[in-house]
């Protein structure tokens, strides 16, 4: 009997299972399926997922504890540094710090340790400067090449953004680098004019500011893109033209302007390493202290005037 009752329990749940599997069988997915995409096409899906993907990001970046601004990023990102602004701030202190706490802790000399922090706080800003400085020049000079190229892109049948595509698979960096990046965020739903813009705030470099301007507001009144990319890329070249002859000629400036710039600097900081004692009068005494700021305001103001004379803007 109880055999008997176990098996019509098992053959009700059985026939309960199918049912249940039969009123959820293909034929009632392919109709949620249908009513799914119905309701919501394959785009709206991809706009959502999207969205949400960018509305995580920017509650994740919020949330964030952030030491660098945005300004500094972009110069980081610019001077083609591989490290983050939060990384480079890290390494900047750690250089200005340690060795003039190493130097406390071992020797108990503050002057040795304020030279070495002076030292440590003056290198990685040089670093970035002259990197960025380089690579500004190599890209204003890939830009004129790459106007041409887009140009003729146009001109062959292509769109603006396959013609961005051929700069960022033939030219070399630091080029093709930021038109990846501009390309990477378009097809991540930003839009062009937007990343455009980025490309332009990271770079900071007017002769892409002009050239981004130009594009738009061809895009805007429909005018011929390729004759306008002809006329900047002439524009580019003649600026360039005219910043290598400003350089030849103030050569000698320039180089007087370092040298006089950076000799006391780094007299005084390695007599300050070396023979750390000779500078205690200076600081032990009330006129050794104003000589020791008169010295440096005059050192600025000289550096400043020679700066001024020798960068003529273009």
């Amino acid at each position: 009997m109880k055999i008997l009752i176990s098996l019509m329990v098992a053959l009700f749940i059985y026939l309960c299972f199918n049912i249940l599997i039969s009123s959820y069988g293909p034929g009632q997915a392919r109709s949620r399926i249908k009513r799914y995409f119905t309701e919501y096409s394959v785009d709206d899906v991809q706009e959502q997922f999207i969205r949400e993907k960018s509305e995580e990001e920017s509650k994740r970046k919020k949330n964030r504890f952030k030491i660098a601004s945005k300004e500094f990023s972009n110069l980081i990102a610019s001077s083609g540094i591989r490290l983050k602004a939060n990384e480079f701030l890290y390494f900047w202190a750690g250089l200005t710090l340690i060795p003039m706490m190493l130097v406390l802790l071992f020797s108990g000399n503050i002057i040795t340790g304020a030279a070495l922090s002076i030292i440590g706080i003056s290198i990685p800003p040089f670093i970035v400067s002259s990197a960025r400085k380089k690579r500004e020049e190599l890209f204003t000079k890939q830009l004129g090449d790459a106007t041409i190229i887009m140009g003729n892109s146009i001109k062959g049948g292509f769109t603006f953004l396959q013609s961005m595509e051929n700069i960022a698979e033939e030219m070399q960096p630091p080029i093709s680098t930021e038109f990846k990046k501009v390309l990477r965020e378009i097809h991540y739903g930003v839009k062009q004019e937007d990343a455009l813009n980025h490309m332009v705030e990271r770079t900071k470099n007017k002769d892409l500011e002009l050239l981004i301007s130009a594009v738009m507001t061809s895009a805007q009144v429909g005018s011929n893109l390729s004759d306008i990319l002809d006329t900047i890329s002439n524009t580019i070249r003649d600026r360039i033209r005219i910043k290598n002859e400003i350089k030849t000629l103030t050569a000698q400036g320039r180089m007087s302007g370092l040298v006089i710039g950076l000799l006391p600097i780094v007299l005084i900081l390695a007599i300050m390493v070396l023979t750390p004692s000779y500078f205690e009068g200076f600081f032990d005494s009330t006129i050794g202290k104003i000589l020791i700021a008169v010295s440096v305001l005059l050192e600025i103001t000289g550096f400043a005037i020679i700066n001024k004379i020798i960068n003529i803007k273009v």
